[in-house]
């Protein structure tokens, strides 16, 4: 008399066969859950952990944004308060990284 096995689909010549091979097979897919849920919470904790981050940094970038829209909104109303009081203002830059950030097309492009 053969045994079919419903889990592994096959068929056995003892009871005892098809039971230690469905055993074997429950195990083998339990396993293989285990590793598919393992490997997908790592997936999801590394997008949860990347996304923190790229929020972190967007926080400082905007901060740094604000602290740069600031003080170019100071530093153009110390020129217009000195041209008004002395008439005209002139600035002599050697280097691009001394130009204001708005102004310089190179930095914006990364030349």
């Amino acid at each position: 008399m053969k045994y079919y096995s419903d889990v592994t689909k096959k068929f056995y010549d003892t009871a005892v066969e098809c039971q230690t091979a469905e055993l074997k097979e429950q195990e083998r897919l339990s396993r293989e859950k285990a590793e598919k849920e393992r490997a997908l919470a790592e997936k999801k904790e590394k997008e949860e952990k990347i996304a923190a981050e790229r929020k972190s940094r967007a926080a400082e970038l905007e901060e740094a944004r604000k602290a740069m829209v600031a003080a170019q909104k100071k530093y153009r109303d110390l020129i217009e308060a000195f041209t008004k009081d002395y008439g005209s203002y002139h600035y002599t830059s050697n280097s691009v990284e001394d130009i204001p950030t708005l102004f310089s097309l190179f930095d914006w492009f990364n030349i």
